[in-house]
């Protein structure tokens, strides 16, 4: 399961984070490009990707840099920086209805989390904890779809609290 960022506003940090992260898919390139474009960003290097057909990473990589630094970000970032600010996106766009509390849980649990900071005890890992409830809870309970909806809300109050951290 991925998450569909296109639900998500656009955000040059977002951009940035997915780059750093290999969550950049290179046919996703052209159209946040476009996108960039539409919203006021400029640049040959948004110009150039926002013209490719069907583009591999090997065609972005020597685009990239001058794409985020025409989108006004840093062209490096650590991968924990990335991660911290993906995982506020997505956090985000649970809270505001944009991505399921099971698709953004499970997304920051098993795709960030465990990718990031696998044999750490983050805080984060709250959301692999909820994902994985949720997918178990059938063997465990009588009412799966009220322990469900239970879960859900979990999951966004998370989000919330996350939204509401001096770090995110």
């Amino acid at each position: 399961m991925t998450i569909r960022f296109e639900r998500l506003p656009f955000s040059p940090q977002l951009v940035q984070a997915r780059w750093f992260l290999d969550k950049f898919p290179s046919e996703d390139a052209p159209g946040l490009a476009q996108l960039a474009l539409e919203r006021g960003y400029d640049g040959k290097n948004i110009r150039r990707i926002a013209g490719l057909i069907r583009p591999d990473r090997g065609d972005l990589l020597p685009l990239m840099p001058g794409f985020l630094s025409e989108l006004g970000v840093p062209t490096a970032i650590a991968r924990e920086d990335a991660a911290r600010i993906l995982a506020g996106h997505i956090a985000k766009g649970i809270s505001e209805g944009q991505i399921t509390p099971y698709e953004g849980a499970r997304f920051i649990g098993y795709d960030i989390v465990c990718e990031i900071w696998p044999n750490e005890q983050h805080p984060l890992l709250t959301f692999e904890a909820c994902a994985s409830d949720y997918e178990d809870c059938e063997s465990y309970t009588d009412r799966p779809n009220a322990r469900r909806k239970e879960i859900e809300q979990d999951i966004i109050n998370e989000a919330r609290r996350l939204l509401a951290s001096p770090e995110s």
